[in-house]
């Protein structure tokens, strides 16, 4: 890929003859357009494209979500690119092509923030999921006003519930009201992002809760 100031042309987006236009965070790109290949697809690409569309596919209905939670370390690629980077590497197990998703091993956030501590999570009010942590405020980067983000995926039903606004980090506490998952389990995952959402901390996976 080779980066242009103005060219010629000027800069643009899209297709031109044999090239494409693109911009990066207001850097001017142009690429050539990529040969077909009359070569068939080794198994590693195989097994690569696989894992990549399972990485794409749970990720992308919550990509404002990740988008957000992997600002705090993006670099030359999008937040959403290097939480589907991360997923392919880590979180997708099994043997080809009986490949699952190891959510213990998903983050939905990477950052320098204080992690969450002490998580514990109730589900035995009706149609009620309870977060509960311990207020670390006083530890590193770590602020009182840090608010909780929370992911609720329910595999059955293919839903996903989340917030970036959730309780702040001192009051030790967050409820869902989730009438509609009653009689599901969901996985759940928990971060914090500074007040200003510009920092935030690596999640965790708080395990499979059934909600009552």
């Amino acid at each position: 890929m080779g980066r242009y100031s103005k060219g010629i042309l000027g800069p643009f987006k899209g297709k031109i003859g044999t090239v494409i236009g693109s911009t990066w965070k207001g850097i001017d790109y142009m690429r050539s357009l990529p040969k077909p290949s009359s070569k068939a697809a080794s198994q590693l690409q195989l097994e690569q494209r696989l894992k990549f569309a399972m990485g794409v596919g749970f990720l992308k209905s919550i990509s404002p979500l990740i988008n957000l939670g992997f600002k705090s370390v993006e670099q030359f690629s999008t937040g959403f690119n290097m939480a589907v980077a991360y997923t392919v590497k880590n979180a997708i197990t099994g043997a080809y092509p009986d490949y699952e998703v190891d959510y213990a091993k998903v983050l939905i956030s990477q950052g320098p923030l204080n992690a969450v501590a002490g998580l514990n999570i109730v589900g035995e009010e009706a149609g009620k999921l309870t977060f509960n942590w311990t207020n670390n405020s006083s530890n590193g980067l770590a602020s009182e006003t840090d608010k909780a983000v929370i992911l609720i995926y329910s595999q059955d039903s293919g839903r996903y519930i989340f917030t970036t606004e959730g309780s702040a980090r001192n009051t030790g506490t967050h409820q869902f009201d989730l009438q509609d998952l009653s009689g599901e389990q969901v996985h759940v995952w928990m971060a914090f992002a500074s007040e200003n959402g510009r920092l935030f901390s690596t999640s965790i996976y708080g395990g499979i809760v059934s909600i009552s």
